[in-house]
């Protein structure tokens, strides 16, 4: 089977460098609403969006579930939310995180395009020293953009001044990597570590 080459290697964030979202933070507060897991995430995506493209603060975000579950807005309670969300994206994938680094020296560019709020990108720019081996950091709440919508990857596109044909794009999500397709570049649906480093080895090679 012949390989084919690449010069710019895109991740997603959520799920491919960090671990899928913990929703063990979430337990006490899905208790305090008085609601359950299900249904809780089904309200925490239906507000997600505009948090993740920063029309949203986190405050607002928050507010909207709290009225949405009938309880009163309540800064303190907004911020204790804002943290326990955060923590729940932040656990590292530290095998994807030690691929990336030794890929870092093979491969021309490297970047990241994730739907992103500003709250847990605060977070990983003020504890993530490897961040800094990224060429580009493409995050939906700086863009006003989000996963799938084209837009985003030919963005990052043209950041990288690299062919689509020349990109590779790693997302845990069926629906951004149809998106990724569109523009053109090469794909990789993410469902674990194994499963990636055995379909890249045998798909691909980088070109520093």
């Amino acid at each position: 089977m012949k390989k084919t080459g690449i010069s710019a290697l895109i991740l997603d964030y959520g799920g491919v460098i960090s671990k899928p979202q913990n929703l063990e933070h979430f337990q006490e507060i899905i208790r305090v609403l008085g609601t359950n897991e299900n249904y809780f995430m089904e309200v925490y995506y239906t507000y997600r969006k505009d948090y993740d493209n920063g029309k949203l603060s986190g405050k607002e975000y928050w507010f909207k579930i709290l009225q949405h579950f009938g309880h009163e807005p309540n800064d303190s309670f907004a911020n204790n939310l804002i943290k326990v969300d955060v923590k729940s994206w932040t656990e590292i994938n530290r095998s994807m995180v030690g691929f990336i680094e030794e890929s870092r020296d093979r491969v021309e560019k490297l970047a990241i395009i994730s739907n992103m709020m500003r709250d847990t990108l605060a977070y990983m720019k003020s504890h993530y020293e490897w961040l800094k081996i990224f060429d580009e950091e493409i995050y939906s709440c700086e863009i006003g953009i989000n996963k799938p919508d084209i837009r985003i990857f030919e963005f990052c596109l043209k950041r990288l001044g690299i062919s689509p044909q020349a990109c590779l794009f790693v997302d845990d999500s069926q629906r951004n990597v149809f998106g990724a397709v569109k523009s053109g570049m090469n794909v990789l649906h993410y469902k674990s570590f194994a499963q990636f480093s055995q379909e890249f080895n045998q798909e691909y090679f980088l070109i520093g």
